[in-house]
């Protein structure tokens, strides 16, 4: 299924997120190898150059790992070690995305509820 946009995210990103999404949903597991990047952009109706920088980025995030002459795969996690750089920019992006939120006047419960709802829907 192709990337579709979500969000206005580059393509790269869109890519990563559904990566991520599938891994979350079990639908990844790891040790799973996952397409070439050729096959991927192919898969996904994509330029291989933007497959390539995705899957830069989850190598950078440690989700995935690249063994040179036998594929890309969803790498093993340890929940006991979370990458705090990344908890930390999450944390920040969301924040920013509370202030423009409560700037907008939403209600705290209604943004409550939005994140219940978002946060069981990326199971």
């Amino acid at each position: 299924m192709p990337v579709s946009d979500q969000s206005g995210l580059p393509y790269y990103e869109q890519l990563v997120l559904r990566v991520k999404q599938q891994i979350v949903r079990g639908i990844l597991r790891p040790g799973d190898r996952l397409p070439s990047v050729r096959e991927m952009a192919r898969q996904e109706q994509l330029n291989p150059n933007t497959v390539s920088k995705a899957y830069k980025q989850l190598e950078t995030q440690n989700v995935i790992r690249t063994v040179h002459g036998k594929g890309t795969y969803v790498r093993e996690t340890n929940d006991a070690v979370a990458d705090t750089a990344q908890v930390v920019a999450s944390k920040q992006r969301l924040l920013s995305l509370l202030t423009e939120i409560r700037y907008l006047g939403v209600p705290a419960d209604e943004v409550i509820e939005w994140i219940k709802t978002a946060y069981e829907e990326a199971d």
